[in-house]
């Protein structure tokens, strides 16, 4: 019989824990508000599952008192150990002018919420935060008036000598990065620098780097031309001896010249070699890039 009425007893009172509403209030922190700081509060409201809140009943952004002014409202809902919650994010601006530390009130206001036994109210209570005087009500005496104020602070010096020398370094720098720059681009006044031949055909050989017959005859013919450019008439064969003495910065290259007219004779008019396509092709790269390290060195 006692188990019987312990049981009703029970299940008398799970209902109502189901249908019990809490409030919880926290802020930024309790104390230390000045005039016109804003006061930052989160209150979490928990009701039942099945509960859906009045947004009517929020509290509306205005003066809430004379010093004290609501600014924000931002709500979100989620659910946690079966229950409903709603989030609240309040902003306040404080307008209370304090002469010293106190505490000031924040007020409280009421929540509306529905459920499947009818619509109930939940009151948010009102909170307390501590606020501060931006200063003392009355200064310690002083025998001069001037002593009421403080010194003024003392400026700090700035040696301007070390920045202006990094600015002068740093713009010869730049005209000289741009002077180099000019002088390898022929740029004005340097137009009149002699041209590289050989680097330009470098870059352009690079691109068609290929080894079937129409490719590596184009590739020796732009040679060719190439040197025909740098000796000024046609430079053959015979010709190289004199070629590199008008050209000594080409001396140390003098058996790489005569292995691409080699190739040349090879190509053209049928001449034998052990030398297949692909090595060519390889060789004649190498050969034009020294021709174009030899004349940025000249």
């Amino acid at each position: 019989m006692r188990i019987a009425c312990l049981a009703l007893v029970l299940a008398a009172t799970l209902p109502a824990c189901a249908q019990e509403t809490t409030v919880r209030i926290r802020s930024a922190r309790p104390f230390g508000y000045f005039v016109g700081d804003l006061i930052h509060a989160r209150v979490d409201v928990s009701a039942p599952a099945d509960a859906v809140l009045s947004r009517a009943s929020l509290p509306n952004p205005g003066p809430l008192t004379g010093s004290l002014d609501l600014r924000d409202v931002k709500l979100s809902e989620t659910s946690e150990n079966g229950a409903h919650l709603w989030r609240l994010d309040l902003t306040y601006q404080n307008f209370y002018v304090a002469l010293d530390a106190r505490d000031i009130e924040i007020p409280g206001f009421e929540l509306s919420i529905s459920t499947a036994t009818g619509a109930r109210t939940i009151a948010v209570p009102a909170w307390r935060i501590g606020v501060s005087p931006l200063r003392e009500v009355a200064p310690r005496k002083q025998e001069q008036a001037s002593d009421y104020l403080r010194p003024d602070g003392s400026s700090a010096f700035v040696n301007e000598a070390t920045p202006l020398n990094l600015a002068f370094a740093s713009g010869a720098a730049a005209l000289l990065a741009l002077l180099l720059v000019a002088r390898d681009r022929a740029w004005p006044p340097f137009q009149q620098r002699k041209a590289r031949i050989f680097s330009a055909l470098a870059r352009e050989i690079s691109t068609r780097r290929s080894a079937d017959d129409a490719t590596l005859a184009a590739t020796i013919q732009s040679v060719h031309r190439g040197l025909d450019r740098a000796n000024g008439p046609i430079l053959l064969s015979g010709d190289l001896p004199e070629f590199l003495r008008r050209h000594p910065e080409f001396k140390p290259l003098r058996s790489d010249f005569e292995q691409f007219f080699e190739t040349s004779k090879r190509l053209f008019f049928g001449g034998e070699s052990s030398m297949d396509d692909d090595c060519a092709a390889e060789q004649l790269a190498q050969f034009v890039s020294k021709l174009a390290r030899q004349e940025r060195s000249g």
